[in-house]
């Protein structure tokens, strides 16, 4: 009982932090000034990872995509409270999650779109495809990288 309980309670702070860190950074909604002082300092690694994802978009979609994909590996490992494991079968897709919000929040900071546009442009299926790409590129250099670790 007491591990179940554990677990819950780590699944919450979690699912917390994770909701934070989609919320920060995030401008208050025009029609409704009185949200602003709900409105948190995004996280240092955020605004970094943010940052090298603006600069290498400059370069190619792919380029701040490996980005993403790299800093996030990083950002978990110093923060798995971030991974949502209530609302995924396993660490891949939350992950996948927390990397798709990132992505809307990244645009939603980098261009100031609104919700609703960045998840659009999540959603195109030109987007859908270069994601799947760099992280076929993404998991190469990992596996590359793996035999000389050893």
């Amino acid at each position: 009982m007491a591990s179940l309980n554990k677990q819950h309670k780590r699944a919450k702070r979690a699912k917390a932090k994770a909701k934070q860190i989609r919320m920060v950074g995030r401008k208050p909604l025009a029609q409704d000034d009185d949200l602003g002082h709900l409105a948190e300092p995004i996280p240092e690694y955020t605004l970094a990872m943010f940052s090298k994802m603006r600069d290498a978009e400059a370069i190619g979609r792919q380029d701040m995509l490996l980005t993403l994909l790299s800093e996030l590996a990083g950002i978990i490992s110093d923060h798995p409270e971030l991974l949502d494991m209530d609302n995924a079968e396993n660490e891949a897709m939350a992950a996948t999650h927390l990397a798709a919000d990132m992505l809307i929040d990244y645009r939603m900071w980098a261009d100031g779109m609104d919700r609703d546009t960045a998840q659009a442009w999540l959603t195109e299926p030109q987007f859908i495809s270069d994601f799947g790409d760099a992280l076929d590129v993404y998991r190469q250099s990992l596996e590359a990288s793996a035999p000389q670790a050893e």
